[in-house]
C-alpha cells in the first residue's frame, strides 16, 4: 500500500491541509494511482503533538515495517516529512528508505528518494529538514526570554511551590483563565516551621521526621509526607522570602512571603556552615572532555600536560578491564583535522548551494505572515480589554487590588505578544542566514579550528555544532557529523555537488 501523506504542526497551518490534499490527490492521478486500491490518504494536525505521534505511528509507521517489497510515502514538500532531524518516526523511515523497503516522493519539491539516491538528493533532503527544524528551533528557543520578561514583572511562570496555591483571579470575555498565586492556608504555617527549625542547625532528615509528624503532606492527590529530599528544596528555595530563581538568575516577586529575609539568610549560613568539608572539583579545559569509550561506553579521562608536553587520554574502564591505553590528545586532534577539511565546500559551489536552500524559504514565510496576524489580532482584543477594564474602574472600588492585577496581567500578556512578533520575525530572517552560517561553517572549520585564537571552549563549541558524537576505539576516533554536515561530506568524497540539481532531479521524478 502506498500512502499520500498531509501534515500540519500548527494551529496556523490547518487551513493549508485541503492545498496539501489536493497536490497529493493530482500527483496520484498522474501516477494513474486508484485510491483504496493503489494508495491510502491519511492527514495529521500534531497541534496535539502526543496523541498524532500516536496515530503517526499506527497509521503509517507500523503497516510500512510489516508490509512486503516496496511501498511509496508522498509528501506534499520536505518540511512536511519532518522538521526534527531526530525524531524516531524521521529516523525509522530513513532506515526503511536505505534498505529499499519505501520511496518517498516530494512532489512540490521535485525531489524522489531511493535507495541509491546520489548525495545531492541526500543533502537536499538533510538540509531542508535541518533548516525547517531550525526555524521551529529558533522560535522554541526564545522561550525563555518570554518568560524573562513575565519574571521581570513579578509573575512566576510555573506551578507553585509547596506551601502557595495556583488560583484563577479571573476570566476574560473568552473564557481565558487569569491566573495567581496565594499563600496556602493548610501548609504555609508548617513551612515556615521547616525553616524555623533548619535555622537552628536542623539536618534535612530531621525536619521531614518532625514535619510529617505535625501533619504536613504534599499537594498531590495521595497527600503523601514531604521527604528529606524535598525538604532540601524547599529549604533553598528563594521564592519563600520573596525571590523566584529560574534559570540560575533570580527576580524579585509580588507574591505574599511567607518567612522572612532573615530566616532566609540564617538558613543559607547553616547550609554554607555544613558544607565546610566539601570541596569543589574544578576540572581541566580538555578539548575532549566528553568523549565515550567506543568498547564499553565510559567516559574517557585525560591528563596531563605531561613531562613531554603531551597530554594523553584513556578509558576510565570503570565496567571492567579490556585492554585500554594511554593516547596522546595531538592524535586525535589530526583526526578531527582530517575530518573537518573533508566537509570543506568549494567557494565555487557555495553561492549554488545557498541558492538552493533559498528557495525552500516561502513555507516558513507563510507561516510567519499567518502567526503575525494572530498574534497581532490578540494583542489589539487586550488593549480593548484594558480600556474597558479602566472605563469600568469603579465596579472595582472595593477591590482595587483585583482591578490592578487584572490590568497587570494583561499589560503582561501584551508585553510576551511583542516579544512573539519579534522572535517570529527574527525567525523569519533566522532561516535563511542560518542555512548561510552551516555553508559558512564547512567552509571555514578547519581555519577556525587551528586558529590561534582560538580558545579550548570555542573548539569545542564548533565540534559539538559539527559532530553528534566522538567515541574512541584504540588510537582511532569515530567521528558521526550532524545532518547536513554527513551529506556535505558524501558529496565531498564523491565530488558531485549541486550543479544541474534540479533538471537531474525533474527527470528521476518524471521517469
Amino acid at each position: 500500500m502506498n500512502y499520500l501523506i498531509a501534515r500540519v504542526s500548527d494551529p496556523t497551518q490547518k487551513i493549508a491541509l485541503p492545498a496539501q490534499k489536493k497536490k497529493l490527490y493530482d500527483y496520484a492521478d498522474k501516477k494513474g494511482w486508484v485510491e483504496d486500491v493503489d494508495y491510502k490518504y491519511v492527514e495529521f494536525d500534531e497541534t496535539a503533538f502526543k496523541e498524532n505521534r500516536v496515530k503517526f505511528q499506527d497509521a503509517v509507521i507500523a503497516p510500512l515495517l510489516e508490509a512486503k517489497g516496496t511501498s511509496i510515502c508522498v509528501f506534499d514538500k520536505v518540511d512536511r516529512f519532518s522538521r526534527d532531524s531526530s525524531s524516531d518516526e524521521k529516523n525509522i523511515l530513513m532506515k526503511l528508505l536505505k534498505r529499499g523497503a519505501i520511496e518517498i516522493h516530494f512532489p512540490s519539491d521535485n525531489l524522489y528518494m531511493h535507495k541509491n539516491s546520489p548525495a545531492t538528493d541526500l543533502f537536499h533532503l538533510d538540509v531542508n529538514v535541518a533548516l525547517a527544524g531550525y526555524y521551529s528551533s529558533a522560535i522554541r528557543d526564545n522561550v525563555r526570554r518570554r518568560f524573562d520578561q513575565m519574571l521581570n514583572d513579578g509573575i512566576w511562570v510555573g506551578r507553585a511551590p509547596i506551601g502557595y496555591l495556583n488560583y484563577v483571579v479571573s476570566e476574560d470575555d473568552k473564557g481565558n483563565k487569569i491566573k495567581g498565586i496565594k499563600k496556602d492556608p493548610e501548609r504555609d504555617y508548617h513551612i515556615h516551621r521547616g525553616f524555623e527549625l533548619r535555622s537552628t542547625g536542623l539536618p534535612y532528615k530531621a525536619i521531614a521526621k518532625q514535619l510529617k509528624k505535625d501533619g504536613l503532606v504534599s499537594k498531590t492527590k495521595k497527600h503523601i509526607p514531604i521527604t528529606s529530599t524535598q525538604w532540601e528544596q524547599i529549604l533553598n528555595n528563594p521564592f519563600y522570602h520573596g525571590e523566584m530563581r529560574f534559570m540560575d538568575k533570580l527576580y524579585p516577586h509580588y507574591y505574599d512571603p511567607i518567612i522572612e529575609r532573615w530566616l532566609w539568610d540564617k538558613c543559607q549560613d547553616v547550609k554554607n556552615q555544613r558544607s565546610n568539608g566539601r570541596t569543589k572539583y574544578n576540572s581541566k579545559p580538555f578539548l575532549f572532555k566528553t568523549m565515550k569509550c567506543e568498547e564499553c561506553g565510559y567516559s574517557i579521562a585525560f591528563d596531563g600536560p605531561k613531562k613531554d608536553g603531551n597530554v594523553y587520554g584513556k578509558c576510565t574502564e570503570y565496567k571492567g578491564k579490556h585492554g585500554a591505553k594511554w593516547v596522546q590528545e595531538k592524535k586525535l586532534i589530526a583526526q578531527v583535522k582530517t575530518l573537518l577539511k573533508d566537509i570543506r565546500v568549494p567557494d565555487e559551489i557555495m553561492p549554488d548551494i545557498i541558492a538552493e536552500i533559498e528557495k525552500n524559504h516561502s513555507s516558513e514565510q507563510k507561516f510567519y505572515i499567518n502567526t503575525k496576524k494572530r498574534l497581532q489580532k490578540e494583542y489589539d482584543t487586550l488593549d480593548e480589554e484594558v480600556t474597558s477594564l479602566f472605563e469600568d474602574r469603579k465596579a472595582f472600588k472595593t477591590r482595587p487590588e483585583l482591578f490592578e492585577r487584572m490590568v497587570k496581567q494583561r499589560e503582561v500578556r501584551q508585553k510576551v505578544i511583542l516579544q512573539d512578533l519579534e522572535d517570529h520575525s527574527n525567525g523569519d530572517k533566522a532561516f535563511v542566514i542560518g542555512a548561510s552560517y552551516i555553508i559558512e561553517v564547512c567552509s571555514k572549520a578547519t581555519e577556525l579550528f587551528e586558529a590561534e585564537s582560538s580558545t579550548i571552549e570555542q573548539k569545542r563549541y564548533l565540534l559539538d555544532f559539527v559532530l553528534s558524537s566522538i567515541t574512541l576505539k584504540g588510537e582511532k576516533l569515530k567521528l558521526t557529523l550532524k545532518e547536513p554536515f554527513d551529506a556535505i561530506l558524501l558529496m565531498s568524497k564523491s565530488g558531485n555537488w549541486l550543479r544541474g540539481l534540479d533538471s537531474n532531479r525533474l527527470e528521476l521524478v518524471q521517469g
